[in-house]
């Protein structure tokens, strides 16, 4: 239960951090993160047998996570995006490895799903706040690169 709270509170400072002084991009992945973990509230499974199988709700949460990251990843003017995408891609291997061989530890299974989320919200801050403090040093930056403009 403690790990539950830690989540959420970490989830409410680093995504309020990003709504409040980040730009589109933070903006946007602070939206992902509260639908991907707003949708997995529903998709839990029973506790009894949870991480002993594929969890195809997550694996199909987790996937798209990856896609929007990733989006923001290509287009966006950060370098934080390219670290929190690249943590989505171990969580999303992680159902893999677990669909490719069933004899993966259930305990193993979880830390590679459950773990990166953490480190994602603290790149997500970071990130927050690296782009406040250039807007307050050096004005506006732009927060799309030039090569993803139509």
């Amino acid at each position: 239960m403690i790990f539950f709270i830690a989540f959420v509170a970490l989830l409410c400072l680093s995504t309020g951090f990003a709504a409040w002084k980040g730009g589109p991009p933070e903006r946007i992945a602070a939206g992902f993160y509260w639908t991907a973990w707003l949708i997995t509230l529903f998709a839990s499974p029973q506790a009894m047998d949870r991480w002993r199988t594929v969890e195809i709700g997550y694996l199909l949460i987790d996937a798209a996570l990856l896609l929007g990251l990733g989006a923001i990843a290509l287009r966006a003017n950060r370098i934080w995006p390219m670290a929190a995408v690249s943590l989505q891609l171990i969580i999303v291997v992680g159902h893999a490895a677990k669909a490719l061989d069933p004899r993966l530890l259930g305990s193993a299974y979880a830390i590679m799903s459950v773990f990166w989320p953490y480190l994602q919200l603290l790149i997500l801050a970071g990130g927050t706040w690296a782009y406040w403090r250039r807007t307050r040093t050096h004005g506006a930056v732009p927060s799309w690169s030039s090569f993803s403009r139509p």
